[in-house]
């Protein structure tokens, strides 16, 4: 097949969106299958690069990291419609669902949408479930979703998104994947001790990690609000928070108003391509969140053979196995339960971490695509009887 996939988020932005469509593009590449991304430059200027695509562009103001592009009649879009893809997979909804379109329209071929992110989370927080807040969100999905043809969800959480239900019967279940080699990668003694230095973390203590956008919706401040309870049964521990966002001077605040400032460190901005060498240093991944659909940083820390400690979420479901590969915690006493038992006893962390890398196998790039490579067909030969009639 001739798989064109197109993304606002690639590889100038950290994500979890870009994660997954590299470990998509792998693995269709590994099946033979050809594979061109359209996604937009880090400036103005346009070019491809082997199959990349990339249009100019300029910052979007209503997302960090995100970029935007007018060029609909770009050269390098005429040339996509040369090609002419056999599918259309488009990963967001700003200029790479706009450019699809264009491209979808003159090839007269199907044209699939992945939801990645709960927008009225995004949007409203808790409110989401208010009755007058889904009917926005319904209208929103109906001007977002129309030109897909099928769309793919990385869990069944998603299944009941306000925003997708206009569209409920297009719907179907694909988990992410990630590339299992660019994660299960070791620092050896003195790397991690380097590192460990670099980054002002005693030599004793255990680490726990949380790779994230340092944003609100991702619930940040109640790890870092838990910690000190934590601190008193196993005072040896530090929370490495692994990303960047708009609200980390919220939770420096909350650091210093807490006294913890020697148990938290921010790493800052991290690529990731260097994700691996953090979690290689950790000892259990943690988060808080609820606001995610299919966490790409749950499955990269399964890959690194990483004890998960996550607040009870659907989005955990298929991932996280209570006491198998890990902990789901409900209340703070749960969470410093949870992890005092974790840190402290070698062995368990040990088990739970083989665990969590035989679970890591269900998500190769591998499984992803040809988890894919089902839906790109049957939604081919649906669309193409579809047009027959």
């Amino acid at each position: 097949m001739k798989i064109l996939i197109a993304t606002d988020f690639y590889k100038n932005n950290l994500g979890g969106v870009t994660s997954s469509v590299f470990a998509l593009r792998a693995g269709l590449r590994n099946y033979g299958h050809q594979v061109k991304v359209l996604a937009m430059s880090k400036n103005t200027k346009s070019y491809h690069k082997d199959d990349d695509y990339l249009l100019g562009s300029v910052p979007a103001y209503y997302a960090p990291d995100m970029r935007f592009s007018f060029l609909i009649n770009d050269p390098m879009i005429k040339e996509l419609i040369e090609w002419k893809p056999d599918i259309i997979h488009v990963q967001s909804e700003g200029s790479a669902l706009m450019m699809s379109k264009k491209i979808q329209e003159k090839c007269d071929v199907p044209l699939i949408m992945t939801s990645h992110t709960d927008y009225a989370y995004f949007v409203f927080g808790q409110m989401k479930n208010k009755a007058f807040i889904e009917k926005i969100s319904a209208l929103a999905g109906e001007i977002f979703y129309h030109s897909a043809f099928k769309i793919i969800v990385p869990s069944k959480k998603a299944l009941d998104f306000s925003f997708l239900q206009p569209y409920r019967d297009r719907l179907i279940v694909v988990p992410n994947g990630i590339e299992l080699d660019k994660y299960q990668k070791s620092l050896n003694e003195d790397e991690k001790k380097e590192l460990r230095k670099e980054l002002g973390i005693p030599d004793g203590n255990k680490i726990l990690s949380a790779i994230t956008r340092v944003s609100k919706e991702k619930n940040i401040q109640e790890l870092i609000d838990y910690l000190p309870d934590l601190l008193k049964e196993s005072p040896q521990t530090t929370l490495l928070i692994v990303g960047d966002g708009p609200y980390k001077k919220n939770l420096e605040s909350l650091v210093e108003e807490l006294s913890i400032q020697d148990h938290v460190v921010f790493t800052g901005r991290v690529p990731f391509i260097e994700i691996w060498r953090y979690l290689s240093l950790s000892d259990v991944f943690v988060s808080a969140s609820v606001f995610e659909v299919h966490s790409m940083s749950y499955l990269e820390a399964l890959a690194q053979g990483l004890p998960l400690l996550c607040r009870e979420d659907d989005a955990l479901i298929g991932v996280l196995d209570q006491g198998v590969n890990g902990y789901i915690y409900k209340t703070r006493e749960e969470f410093v339960d949870y992890g005092k038992k974790t840190l402290t006893d070698e062995e368990l962390r040990k088990k739970l971490g083989s665990e969590s890398l035989e679970k890591a196998q269900e998500f190769s790039s591998e499984r992803f695509a040809e988890n894919m490579i089902r839906v790109y067909e049957d939604t081919i030969k649906e669309w193409n009887e579809t047009v027959s009639l």
